[in-house]
């Protein structure tokens, strides 16, 4: 059952690998192509950050641990701007793309403030295990690294992540069959492992980042007829463009 460096970095670079790909892919437009490129690539980040955690799990506060604990904080602040676009290139509304970027983008953008806000700012005074009031760190759970991420406002922070990942993508038109997948794997990923293995949220998060490449493979161009809305997808042309 337990994780490994060795695992993350190979899922790192077959995301890498899956990313590039999908930004190749001619018959879609550049931006889509961005999209769902960009959420492979930001994901694959992270499987990065854990390749060099294991070396430094624990070291709370100092050293190479506390740089990819505050990058990891950003890494999830950034979520909603990964997945929330990607998302809405497979809904029939034109539009969806470009109000998706921009509310993912805003998303981001707070949860990037409360990183710099004071930690001791909770909404309703609740003490969140996850992310909240807490030193970061990346520590060596049960099966794999766990993370604890400093934040103000960590209850928004954790369920605007969870919305973003998990629920946004039926905001837009056509778009039911790629956000139940992904809401399902969401939901899974986060919450089984705390169910059936024990572990904290902190490590039930990590292990999503694990599961996340297959995730976010569901971007790549040769899953996207499948995921693509049958009565939406008749009317749209994916040969190649000239």
């Amino acid at each position: 059952m337990c994780f490994s460096a060795d695992m993350s970095l190979g899922l790192g670079v077959i995301g890498f690998a899956a990313s590039g790909v999908t930004v190749l892919d001619k018959t879609e437009s550049f931006w889509v192509r961005v999209a769902r490129s960009y959420a492979i690539f930001h994901f694959s980040i992270m499987e990065f950050i854990q390749y060099f955690a294991y070396p430094v799990t624990d070291q709370c506060g100092y050293g190479t641990n506390f740089y990819l604990s505050e990058l990891s904080t950003y890494h999830i602040a950034l979520q909603a701007l990964a997945i929330m676009p990607a998302l809405a290139t497979y809904s029939s509304d034109k539009s969806a793309l470009k109000y998706a970027t921009i509310f993912g983008a805003t998303l981001s953008f707070l949860f990037l403030i409360c990183s710099f806000l004071p930690k001791n700012w909770q909404l309703f005074d609740l003490t969140p295990n996850f992310i909240g009031n807490m030193v970061s760190c990346l520590f060596m759970g049960k099966y794999h690294i766990g993370y604890r991420i400093a934040s103000a406002y960590g209850t928004f922070v954790t369920h605007g992540s969870l919305f973003a990942l998990a629920l946004s993508g039926f905001i837009w038109k056509d778009n039911w069959k790629i956000s139940s997948y992904h809401a399902f794997m969401a939901l899974m990923t986060l919450y089984m492992p705390q169910w059936f293995l024990g572990v904290s949220t902190g490590e039930a998060a990590a292990i999503y980042c694990f599961y996340s490449i297959p995730v976010t493979v569901s971007f790549m161009p040769y899953f996207k007829n499948f995921f693509t809305v049958q009565n939406y997808a008749k009317k749209r042309d994916f040969s190649l463009r000239s």
